[in-house]
């Protein structure tokens, strides 16, 4: 255990030794514990923080949402996290090289259809099976661009993303003190922090992990990727997957 905190430390302290750390046979592993810690010490920790806070007229919940049911709320996380390594394998692959412009735009491009898709299903433009077809049809180029990526990057990208949430889990003691207070800009001083550090640490780290990369073509396709990892959420919920409980716990927790 020791081991598996001390690379965890990296992520808080030096992202870029913490990539280069993810080449290590137990690093998945590794990331992996981590992960899970933080999202039992996540749902233990949302399980006690009052409803109406840091939101003092947030409505009060349609049902109880004792442990039980962060922790159902927690087992959808994995299948998010999967979504955003695959994402971000499949942007970073796209944008290793070539000209930057065209490389953002058509990322850009990529990443907002399937919010004009939600939007038209919202509006009663187009039926749930022609929004499941083009969802598909969305997904198929990315499926194409991430059969390149070699085995080895998808476990390096794996186990960086997964340790990154090493981030969250060191927030929660601060947010828990705040919480006490209610502080409510304390509070929202340490998310913004901690996914501010996400962020900037998760771009420094990509860039150092290999294959190695410019810094504005680490950050973008993490930034994007975080972006589709949130319209996943919603595409979710607008099908009729999520209950609008659960939609709310994963954004605003």
């Amino acid at each position: 255990m020791r081991k598996t905190l001390s690379f965890g430390r990296l992520f808080l302290f030096s992202p870029s030794k913490a990539a280069a750390a993810c080449v290590s046979d137990r690093a998945l592993l590794d990331a992996l514990k981590l992960y899970a810690l933080t999202l039992l010490t996540a749902a233990i920790f949302y399980r006690f923080r009052p409803y109406d806070f840091p939101d003092a007229n947030a409505a009060v919940p349609l049902g109880p949402q004792g442990i039980l049911f962060w922790l159902k709320v927690m087992l959808w996380q994995p299948l998010l996290m999967a979504a955003l390594v695959a994402f971000a394998a499949v942007l970073l692959r796209w944008m290793k090289d070539g000209w930057l412009p065209v490389k953002v735009a058509t990322s850009f491009f990529w990443c907002a259809i399937p919010l004009i898709l939600t939007v038209f299903y919202v509006k009663n433009a187009i039926p749930k099976s022609v929004f499941g077809a083009l969802m598909i049809a969305w997904a198929i180029p990315g499926v194409y661009v991430g059969r390149g990526v070699p085995s080895r990057e998808w476990r390096l990208l794996a186990a960086f993303l997964l340790g990154l949430n090493v981030v969250e889990l060191a927030a929660m003691l601060p947010e828990a003190i705040v919480t006490m207070m209610r502080w409510e800009t304390g509070y929202k001083a340490v998310v913004g922090l901690a996914g501010f550090w996400m962020l900037i640490g998760g771009a420094l780290g990509l860039k150092a992990l290999a294959p190695h990369r410019p810094l504005p073509r680490a950050l973008l396709p993490l930034l994007f990727a975080l972006v589709l990892q949130i319209e996943v959420v919603i595409a979710a919920f607008m099908l009729g997957w999520l209950p609008v409980e659960t939609l709310k716990a994963l954004l605003y927790g």
